[in-house]
């Protein structure tokens, strides 16, 4: 009678094995997949990125922590920042850029043609993008 309970123990952890869910595989390192593909994974939180004051220009050194922020390459990453984020935080970005895109864009045009810009600029740009993607430029 002992075999019979551990078969039966057996056959239903066997069952209960084969009704889950596979685990999707873990993302490698520019990994492209669909949005619905990634979203498997669950919500990310992008990888914290610190900016150089030196490498800003000083009348956009204000704008940092924003950028910090808000600068998210990753397009699937920013999205999901963009739901999450409250409308408070959303128009404290809106307000902190105010009359100010044209001198961000100013800097970011500044960069040569076919060379890789600065992460400060790059997240400015992406910071920028998040900006348009919420209706939120001008």
């Amino acid at each position: 009678m002992k075999n019979h309970g551990i078969l039966l123990l057996a056959a239903c952890v066997a069952l209960l094995a084969c009704t889950q869910e596979p685990s999707p595989p873990p993302l490698q390192q520019g990994q492209i997949g669909t949005a619905a593909e990634l979203a498997a994974y669950g919500p990310r939180t992008p990888e914290p990125i610190h900016l150089r004051r030196d490498r800003v220009p000083p009348d956009l050194v204000d704008l940092i922590p924003f950028a910090e922020r808000w600068g998210i390459g990753d397009d699937v990453l920013r999205n999901e920042m963009q739901e999450r984020a409250t409308d408070a935080e959303k128009q404290a970005l809106a307000d902190a850029l105010a009359g100010r895109h044209a001198r961000i864009t100013a800097w970011l045009d500044s960069f040569p043609q076919g060379q890789p810009m600065s992460e400060e600029a790059a997240a400015f740009m992406y910071m920028q993008l998040g900006t348009d993607e919420m209706g939120l430029m001008p």
